[in-house]
């Protein structure tokens, strides 16, 4: 497929390193030539130094045959333009990404008027993520299939988990939740653990399930947390605007701090169920002066990887149940061993967001096939949800049976809105929902999920 992709920052980057990946013929375009070297040099793509919302440097890149614009430069006026002139150029799809706040309620108008096919927010995407792991604190992350009824949970086995040292085919056995345990981190290395796989600490372990039977197995394993009441929010940006805002009608106590006097002011004027303080909330004095002791959760959003990362570690010094903390650089997967479990990026965010899209268009039965797709683990594992099409042609044929590639689990299959925990005699059948869960594999239509020959 081809795909320009206009504007290299990190959210830029993160698509060319995903898209090229995939085979696709990427185009980059910025206005900083030694940007766009460096992505030449670094990925499989052609760049253009120029300005991608002018209808020249567009027809340069190929607008006029492409299949796909990104647009992702710092501006939402410049990436709402590009989209614009590209579609009349003859581009076929267009995403762009939008994080105002006062576009929020116009992205029907741009998509209906504008014919812009997806608008992209990484910063409400992220604070939803976020707000769902404050909802559900037991885990380090959560992401949601097939609308919310089943759920893949990570968490992380300390020593005293019961689950240390047992291997999967006895934990069905020992406790008696409907979960799949689909996929396992030890190190730098992943798995997709089949039956005699043994669990050790420190694993970071992928279950998968609806909310209530991965409560009821984190509530038998002793990792069970109760409900978070009060959150404390360091800093004010976008991200920690939209998260107080999804936070702000659950009855939670939410304090938010920020450094900046102009913004704590607009803050106060929008969010009028949350406390706001005006303070360097990376200061030690600043944080026990405002009660982190008594915080349930920290959410840490200033737009410095490395205060977050200072100002999460000090709150887990103090014992503090969820701690969660906002990070750019892909480097940062390591901090999960120093114990900050739970990361969020907004470029993986909406990068996931973007692949879907692109595999739905490649897809011959179109976006009906391909329902939800999460990176996780740094990209090496990958969890997408399918509709089975309607020529499925291996109904009734059990899963033992199918032809399986290597490193990859049927991990759930949704039947009629009942959730099925498959084994080996389950079948997949047309109609179904299926999220496979896989490391090492693209799957990008479900007959990929078969070995070749």
């Amino acid at each position: 497929m081809n795909i320009i992709i206009v504007g290299m920052g990190k959210l830029g980057m993160t698509l060319t390193s995903q898209l090229s990946g995939e085979n696709h013929d990427v185009v980059v375009v910025d206005i900083n030539g030694s940007v766009v070297t460096n992505t030449v040099d670094s990925y499989d793509v052609m760049g253009i130094c120029g300005n991608g919302s002018t209808v020249e440097i567009l027809r340069e890149a190929g607008a006029k045959k492409a299949k796909l614009l990104i647009a992702c430069t710092g501006s939402d006026e410049l990436n709402i333009l590009c989209c614009t002139f590209a579609k009349n150029l003859g581009t076929e799809y267009t995403i762009a990404r939008v994080r105002n706040p006062d576009y929020a309620t116009q992205t029907q108008f741009l998509r209906e008027k504008i014919g812009i096919n997806m608008i992209v927010n990484p910063e409400y995407e992220t604070a939803n993520e976020i707000s769902r792991i404050i909802r559900f604190p037991s885990v380090a992350s959560l992401d949601s299939f097939a609308r919310g009824k089943v759920e893949m949970a990570r968490i992380v086995l300390h020593s005293d988990n019961p689950l240390c040292d047992m291997q999967i085919s006895e934990i069905r056995k020992k406790f008696k939740a409907n979960v799949i345990i689909c996929a396992v981190q030890r190190g730098n290395s992943v798995y997709i653990p089949g039956g005699k796989f043994e669990l050790k600490r420190e694993d970071s372990i992928n279950i998968t399930g609806t909310r209530t039977e991965i409560s009821t197995f984190l509530k038998q394993t002793g990792v069970y947390k109760h409900r978070i009441k009060n959150v404390m929010i360091i800093g004010g940006g976008k991200i920690g605007f939209y998260l107080s805002e999804l936070l702000s009608d659950t009855s939670r106590n939410i304090k938010l701090i920020d450094s900046d006097p102009a913004r704590c002011h607009d803050l106060t004027n929008a969010l009028t169920d949350v406390s706001i303080i005006c303070g360097d909330g990376t200061d030690q004095a600043i944080l026990d002066e405002q009660g982190l002791d008594n915080q349930d959760a920290l959410v840490a959003l200033t737009g410095i990887d490395e205060e977050n990362i200072v100002v999460s570690l000090y709150a887990e010094s103090k014992n503090v149940k969820k701690v969660i903390a906002k990070v750019n650089r892909h480097s940062y997967s390591i901090l999960n061993n120093i114990g900050l479990e739970t990361l969020v990026s907004p470029q993986n965010v909406a990068g996931s967001l973007v692949t879907r899209y692109v595999r739905a268009l490649e897809n011959s039965s179109g976006s009906a096939n391909i329902q939800t797709l999460y990176k996780l683990v740094g990209g090496k594992i990958e969890a997408a949800e399918f509709i089975v099409p309607q020529n499925w042609a291996h109904n009734d044929e059990t899963i033992k049976e199918m032809n399986l590639k290597s490193n990859l689990i049927v991990a759930c299959i949704i039947r009629n809105g009942k959730v099925i925990y498959p084994n080996g005699d389950d079948c997949i059948n047309s109609g179904d929902n299926v999220v496979i869960v896989t490391a090492g594999n693209s799957i990008k239509e479900l007959h990929d999920i078969f070995k070749l020959g």
